[in-house]
């Protein structure tokens, strides 16, 4: 799968094909990640852009306990740590990416 699944009920599934952008819609907002692999601790990491330009939103890396967002905002970084993809999706429409 190229790009990112959005479940009927709104749920977003994350691609995990390394490398490959995927888009994602959040809110009214899309929004490209690109699937990195796995980090040196061993947990799934994503890269978080804005499609219309090379603009980073964020870094995404799912834990044991849930996901450890890195938020890059207008106030400078936002760290949202063992939150639920519901919390982290929250944190990019309420965040002021930009």
């Amino acid at each position: 799968m190229s790009e990112a699944e959005q479940m009927e009920s709104g749920e977003v599934v994350l691609s995990k094909q390394e490398m490959i952008p995927a888009i994602i819609r959040v809110g009214n907002r899309d929004i490209e990640t690109t699937f990195l692999g796995d980090n040196a601790l061993g947990q799934p990491t994503w890269l978080m852009w804005t499609p219309e330009e090379p603009y980073l939103i964020g870094l995404l890396r799912q834990g044991q306990l849930g996901y450890t967002f890195e938020q890059r905002t207008s106030q400078g970084v936002m760290l949202h740590e063992d939150v639920s993809f519901k919390r982290v999706q929250r944190a990019l429409l309420s965040g002021g990416a930009g």
